[in-house]
């Protein structure tokens, strides 16, 4: 890994997660734990080639006009957002709750695309970003669709999981057996807080090309759900999934 890269990307990342907002020198070295010289070095050729931009001195920088160049042609898997956003929205219709699509990517998962509704308005959004992988029911699922083998890969990469994203899951062993388990259903839930009323769902299916894609569903009520109505969102679900990997079957068949 060639070092001066390296802390180009982390110093281009940190400014990308700021969403818009300027952050300092102060803030990018706090950020990526960079000396601030180093990163005013860096900062400042990245300002030159217009992959940063400099609001003020005093508020800092934020992605310049290069940085949005580089997507300028597709979205990230535009041809997966393309196929799952009728049923994304589909779902979202039946179910009243925020859905999603998330991508596993080298042990990191990312939300390619989702749909809510605000105002009784259907908000179809593509907007990219990079999402927690052991204490969601779309990572959860995706992780365990994977052999043992890329597990430990991604483990050693980003670590076990913190007590607070998988309590009780504090080693390698551990892990295997709960995403064993996993496997064997077909829909991941995963209750966020002790009341039990923000539940997170995910199903995750898996691409001829053997990339990892999972649709997923946010609930939160101010009061506790029914069995009846978690059963309904587990069905809606599988039909989902049932319905992307066929037209995918279908897709792959055409070319």
């Amino acid at each position: 890994m060639i070092q001066s890269v390296n802390r180009a990307l982390d110093i281009m990342l940190a400014v990308s997660d700021s969403k818009g907002k300027p952050l300092t020198i102060s803030d990018i070295s706090k950020i990526t734990k960079l000396n601030p010289s180093t990163c005013c070095h860096i900062v400042d050729t990245l300002v030159e080639r217009g992959f940063l931009n400099q609001v003020s001195r005093s508020q800092g920088y934020v992605l310049g006009v290069y940085s949005y160049t580089l997507t300028r042609y597709k979205d990230f898997h535009h041809d997966m957002i393309i196929t799952c956003a009728p049923i994304i929205n589909w779902l979202e219709n039946k179910t009243g709750y925020t859905t999603l699509l998330a991508n596993l990517i080298h042990g990191e998962k990312f939300v390619l695309s989702y749909a809510e509704a605000k105002d009784n308005q259907l908000k179809d959004r593509g907007e990219l970003y990079k999402g927690t992988l052991y204490d969601t029911a779309t990572g959860r699922a995706m992780l365990a669709t994977m052999p043992d083998k890329e597990i430990r890969t991604i483990v050693s990469s980003v670590g076990l999981p913190a007590e607070d994203e998988w309590p009780g899951v504090d080693s390698y062993e551990k892990l295997l057996h709960e995403l064993h388990k996993i496997a064997d259903k077909k829909v991941v839930k995963v209750i966020i807080d002790s009341s039990g009323y923000i539940c997170k769902f995910g199903i995750a299916f898996v691409t001829h090309k053997s990339e990892r894609f999972a649709i997923g569903l946010d609930m939160k009520k101010d009061s506790k759900p029914d069995e009846s109505e978690i059963k309904d969102i587990e069905k809606y679900l599988v039909i989902a999934a049932n319905e992307i990997y066929r037209r995918l079957m279908f897709d792959n068949t055409e070319r």
